[in-house]
């Protein structure tokens, strides 16, 4: 499969031959890779696949608009225009998986649950140190885009990764036996969007199904109303349902908190 960009066509027709096919992953001389490709109609910001003998804009309109677009050099999700990766404090868009899995600090021992997978990013950071992760995605548009990102690719062969094709997290984490998950990372698609995924109903199940002192990860983005501090709101739930908020971080926009043994003996 060969990737393209209007960025990586205009450097192809004037002249340039060392480039990228595979969307930043791999640099390669380019001899007659691109004959037969037509160029022409690669436009806008968007990404193109090219499968050998038809070229495919990487967009799917299901109700809203799903696409992969490329950001400081690689590719990201967007739905109806809105970024779904936290790229502010962040040069590589890998370094927001990598901050949120560090402080988690998941160790080999660790069953993982990232509750919306998107293009997997954090569940495949997650999976270089875990015994296990089960990721879960709703959307089969864009269950359907991670396919075609080569740089999601290990998510469908990772031995050590089970995927929810085509259910919610809330259904998915219903389901879940007691005490499943060691760790719990919950960056969920805006409030306007999954409300429900910032509910204390969600949130007492994602504490039932944690193990003791399990560690979770919420991304709640910048997200402010008027005198409205919606953070705190969002603090405040987790408690009630159980959870113990342990700090909140600018930089990757969420709060950690964790599952006191306390807790989890006085409601067992």
């Amino acid at each position: 499969m060969i990737y393209l960009t209007k960025e990586l066509v205009e450097e192809y027709n004037r002249g340039k031959r060392r480039l990228s096919l595979d969307l930043g992953m791999h640099l390669s001389e380019i001899t007659k890779e691109l004959d037969g490709v037509p160029l022409e109609e690669v436009k806008g910001d968007f990404i193109y696949a090219w499968d050998g003998k038809e070229l495919w804009k990487l967009a799917i309109f299901d109700k809203h608009l799903y696409r992969l677009r490329m950001m400081n050099g690689k590719p990201i999700l967007e739905i109806d225009g809105i970024r779904m990766h936290l790229v502010k404090e962040f040069k590589d868009i890998f370094d927001y998986s990598r901050e949120v899995v560090s402080r988690l600090k998941i160790k080999q021992e660790d069953i993982v649950l990232d509750t919306c997978m998107g293009l997997g990013y954090t569940a495949l950071e997650a999976a270089k140190k875990a015994d296990r992760v089960t990721t879960v995605e709703l959307n089969r548009a864009v269950v359907a885009l991670a396919k075609w990102n080569p740089w999601s690719n290990e998510l469908f062969d990772k031995k050590r990764m089970r995927i929810e094709e085509g259910k919610s997290c809330f259904d998915f984490v219903k389901e879940c036996r007691n005490g499943s998950f060691s760790v719990i990372i919950h960056d969920p698609p805006r409030f306007s969007i999954a409300g429900e995924l910032y509910s204390r109903e969600f949130y007492k199940e994602l504490f039932r199904i944690g193990k003791k002192n399990a560690r979770l990860y919420h991304y709640v983005g910048s997200m402010s109303k008027g005198k409205r501090d919606i953070m705190s709101e969002i603090e405040g739930r987790l408690e009630e349902a159980g959870w113990m908020v342990v700090k909140r971080n600018k930089k990757v926009q969420g709060v950690f908190a964790v599952k006191p043994r306390q807790e989890w003996e006085e409601k067992e």
